[in-house]
């Protein structure tokens, strides 16, 4: 339960929203059950005054008062019942609305490089089951459990003032049955904390199942991967039954204590009646109301169960408020210059280090390429100007400024990014492209699709300009996405571009037309590029070779080959590869 109330204000403080409407609707909830349970304390102190259980009360008008109070509470039971629920729901999705915008706000201001270590199915799940459930306890659950728990306590209390034996005979047995409901709670949560971590796992994989089940079909792995996800459900199949059995184990064996309180209720009475010390009508009381305590208590322990499993909803929702966000630069314009300069860069990911002691300089309007071996490093450099992250030692600058003193947005506007893996929407060319430059007019975004070599495929879609190409593009070749991201650069004509791997993945005929497009798009720029193709490179001003995280080259594409190292070999096995093709 302590769990319960702190996930709950940290949510509330991480909302920024009063929960002044949640806590109003909760107070006039327990004031409905309060008018549900008045009448039969009423009824006992009537009787209590009447015959024959009292001295009687004369007249004929003796039952309007009762009637009039009887009606008042049933009139004002439904109007708190309606109030509590409009104060909750309206409270709760309000602040619930507020939270999640706190969550999205967030998730803009993290380093992008967080987004790749995190599986997109995980992080959906996460942004609206882990939300809805939150959702769920401020307009449902926690107004229902407060219930569960309030009413008892009201009953407790008015019955304790008229015999306190019964009471303690009728709740003795609930310290213990809370025992037994919490004996059970380490297992249950540690069951389902593995359950919804397997949850998660699935919902990333059945994302990259759809997403990739062209691939898998056509090289026939698809059902491979429908094995993996099938075993995938067998845990959570095993995980999910072991779960309910320690959560609803743990409800039946509370529930079964808890109705030991009726037995020993009976117990107390019939020695009390034994020993002449219990009116008939306060017996009648009990026997009536002593379900109307109960059940709710037992109400109780399924919302608490149920309210564990939503701590570790919120659990995952901290943690990712946790991440630590991009620390924003105070400088909004634009920095004097566009030379890039690295200074004893170093970076890791957790333990394993990427990047070790690099430094050199790009010269404004310079273009400098990124070569070596997979897994050297060169897509750690483009991602640490991008401000994907922070370099964990050394600094990055742009025209003689730290990255870290420029904002986001400041930073954004002067770089333009030609990826290997190109990132399009369902929606028309023209809005794609039109990402790179927002407000720009159509002839704009056409000429700069005629500048990337786009034009000719784009009149070949059936309408132009404006078909809708699918989600990512699905639609289109993978050199027609490339060329379209280098339309939607061309369009920013940020003057700092970044290039990765841009032809790596596309046929002969398409690299020639995607180096066209790159042609226009580097001249009059600062050029950093990761390339594969060597021969892609050969006129930049100067060629790093990276390997294993540190510079070990640098020169041009003459002076390295001079020099006979890693370059050189790069070059005579990518020259080797070729022959037997070009023979062909």
């Amino acid at each position: 339960m302590a769990d319960f109330v702190q996930a709950s204000l940290r949510v509330i403080r991480a909302s920024g929203h009063s929960p002044a409407r949640i806590y109003t609707g909760l107070a006039l909830h327990v004031a409905e059950r309060a008018c549900a349970i008045a009448p039969y304390f009423l009824a006992w102190f009537w009787l209590s005054r009447s015959a024959p259980f009292g001295p009687g009360v004369a007249g004929p008008w003796a039952w309007v008062e009762p009637a009039a109070w009887l009606v008042l509470l049933v009139l004002g039971q439904m109007l708190l019942s309606y109030l509590g629920q409009m104060n909750n729901f309206l409270g709760g999705y309000a602040l619930t609305i507020a939270y999640r915008g706190r969550l999205i706000d967030h998730l803009q201001r993290l380093p992008l490089g967080v987004f790749g270590r995190q599986r997109i199915g995980h992080l959906a799940s996460v942004m609206t089951d882990d939300v809805k459930r939150m959702e769920d306890v401020f307009t449902h659950l926690s107004a229902e459990l407060l219930a569960s728990i309030s009413v008892p306590l009201l009953f407790a209390a008015m019955l304790v003032w008229i015999d306190w034996r019964l009471t303690l005979a009728l709740l003795a047995t609930w310290p213990l049955a809370l025992a037994a409901l919490n004996g059970a709670n380490r297992f249950f949560l540690a069951r389902g904390v593995r359950k919804q971590k397997l949850f998660l796992e699935t919902s990333g994989l059945i994302v990259e199942f759809i997403g990739g089940l062209r691939t898998l079909r056509l090289f026939h792995r698809a059902q491979a991967w429908l094995q993996g996800l099938d075993a995938r459900f067998a845990q959570i199949r095993q995980h999910s039954m072991g779960a309910e059995a320690w959560g609803g184990g743990s409800v039946l064996v509370y529930r079964i204590v808890l109705e030991g309180g009726l037995l020993l209720l009976l117990a107390v009475a019939g020695w009390l009646i034994a020993h002449a010390t219990l009116t008939p009508l306060t017996w009648l009381l009990f026997v009536l109301v002593a379900c109307k305590v109960l059940d709710p208590l037992l109400d109780a322990a399924a919302y608490l169960v149920e309210l564990r499993a939503l701590v570790q909803s919120e659990t995952r929702l901290q943690q990712l408020l946790d991440e630590p966000v991009l620390k924003e630069g105070g400088r909004t314009e634009a920095p004097p210059g566009f030379a890039v300069s690295y200074r004893h860069v170093g970076f890791g990911y957790g333990a394993q280090r990427v990047l070790h002691d690099i430094s050199f300089d790009v010269p404004e309007q310079g273009v400098t390429a990124i070569v070596g071996p997979s897994g050297a490093g060169k897509s750690t450099l483009l991602e640490l100007l991008a401000r994907f992250y922070d370099p964990q030692e050394g600094s990055i600058a742009l025209g003689g400024v730290d990255l870290r003193a420029l904002c986001s947005d400041t930073l954004y506007r002067q770089l333009g990014f030609v990826f290997q893996d190109v990132q399009l929407f369902d929606g028309s060319v023209l809005e794609n492209v039109r990402v790179g430059r927002e407000g720009a007019s159509d002839g704009e975004v056409i000429e700069a699709c005629r500048l990337a070599c786009c034009d000719a495929f784009v009149q070949r879609l059936p309408d132009g300009y404006a078909t809708r190409i699918g989600e990512n593009g699905q639609q289109l070749s993978g050199g027609e996405r490339q060329r379209l991201s280098i339309a939607r650069a061309l369009l920013k004509d940020a003057p700092v571009l970044l290039l990765d791997e841009a032809t790596a993945s596309v046929d002969a005929q398409s690299q020639h037309e995607i180096q066209q497009a790159l042609s226009q798009l580097v001249a009059g720029r600062t050029v950093i590029m990761i390339a594969h193709r060597l021969p892609t490179i050969r006129h930049a001003d100067q060629i790093l070779v990276l390997d294993q995280g540190r510079i070990r080259e640098r020169g041009t594409h003459a002076s390295l080959l001079a020099q006979g190292g890693l370059y050189a070999q790069l070059w005579r096995a990518q020259e080797a590869m070729a022959a037997p093709l070009d023979g062909a």
